[in-house]
């Protein structure tokens, strides 16, 4: 749809005024042009292009907006935010059942489950095997996500043999997961 003056003004039902022309005659063409790079879309540029004069031209006081062009794009980017806001909500909305078929599912097979409890199996058998302090470090910060300090003032170590125990800690256990993985 091309967009002009008379047309816009047609929808509109006002007289357009000489401020709406010169903002009309400077400005329509870098709108649908800005838009249109924003779109990639001619017809959807030209209509936000439309609807951003016509929205300018309903407003009482248009003489008293110091940056009129600036107002014109923001009211545009604007009405593409709310188009493509909308656009996005009607495409999650609305999904066939057909469409559904050709998901693949994401949950974990029962290979991938029975894998996942050898290892956490694994897993517990290592902690259980390593020295008490370096189990305590070892859950404090990885399972209870605590800080290297906070570990160290509740074990009552220093930083630095939080570190070197949490370090024995993660090679006993990439060492043997590591070598039970294909």
């Amino acid at each position: 749809m091309t967009i002009t003056l008379t047309n816009l003004v047609r929808v509109l039902t006002r007289t357009p005024t000489p401020v709406l022309e010169e903002l009309f005659r400077q400005y329509s063409g870098k709108l649908r042009h800005h838009l249109l790079r924003k779109t990639n879309d001619p017809e959807l540029a030209a209509d936000l292009a439309q609807e951003a004069f016509a929205r300018i031209a309903r407003m009482d006081g248009l003489e008293r907006i110091a940056n009129r062009p600036s107002y014109l794009f923001r009211t545009a980017n604007n009405l593409l935010v709310d188009h493509l806001r909308t656009a996005r909500e009607r495409t999650t909305a609305v999904t066939a059942p057909e469409t559904l078929e050709y998901v693949e599912d994401q949950r974990d097979g029962p290979e991938s489950l029975a894998q996942r409890e050898v290892d956490m199996a694994k897993l517990r058998a290592i902690l259980l095997a390593l020295p008490p302090r370096t189990r305590a470090v070892f859950q404090l910060c990885r399972l209870q996500e605590r800080t290297h300090e906070e570990a160290a003032a509740h074990l009552g170590m220093s930083v630095s043999a939080v570190q070197k125990n949490l370090a024995r800690a993660l090679a006993a256990i990439t060492s043997t997961l590591g070598d039970a993985r294909p």
